[in-house]
């Protein structure tokens, strides 16, 4: 079961988050996960608690604050 986990900057639409999770999902669905196995949260945070650098390493184009932190924790085996 992956637990997928965005971190935004403050504000987003809702439009917007279900845009990037539905894109994610799609990802991991065409990876080979299973279409319902959908566990996914999003965390808004004001920009003081939400930093990174605009360029590190040399991107084509600075990240602005659309910029979308994607975390999949992957589970193996059965417990």
């Amino acid at each position: 079961m992956p637990i997928v986990t965005i971190t935004v900057r403050k504000p987003k639409t809702a439009q917007f988050k279900t845009d990037v999770l539905d894109a994610v999902h799609a990802a991991m669905v065409a990876s080979g996960v299973n279409s319902n196995d959908r566990f996914q949260r999003v965390i808004e945070l004001e920009a003081d608690d939400f930093r990174f650098d605009p360029e590190f390493p040399d991107i084509a184009r600075p990240r602005d604050e659309n910029f979308v932190l994607i975390e999949v924790l992957l589970g193996g085996g059965a417990v």
